[in-house]
């Protein structure tokens, strides 16, 4: 694998962990994990590190409304869009 493509992973290892990657933008990087060890290995390393936080620091319910705005801007930043004035 290339260093830009290890990169790239890195980047969005954190988006693919929780599920906010979707279609083709996931595939391409279960594709990398599979094989890049390096990549895969810090994949499970994020992996297990957010189940023990899970487990040690328990979590209290974040309002939908929340999660949608932090969606917003995340998605808007991500596209280098200003984000909406609040």
């Amino acid at each position: 694998m290339s260093e830009t493509d290890c990169e790239h992973v890195l980047r969005q290892i954190e988006l693919y962990l929780d599920g906010e990657l979707v279609g083709v933008e996931r595939v391409e990087i279960e594709r990398h994990l599979e094989g890049c060890n390096p990549c895969s290995g810090h994949s499970e390393f994020q992996s297990r590190l957010k189940d023990m936080l899970r487990a040690k620091c328990g979590c209290d319910s974040v309002p939908d409304t929340l999660v949608e705005r932090i969606r917003s801007v995340t998605v808007q930043l991500h596209h280098h869009e200003p984000p909406p004035s609040v």
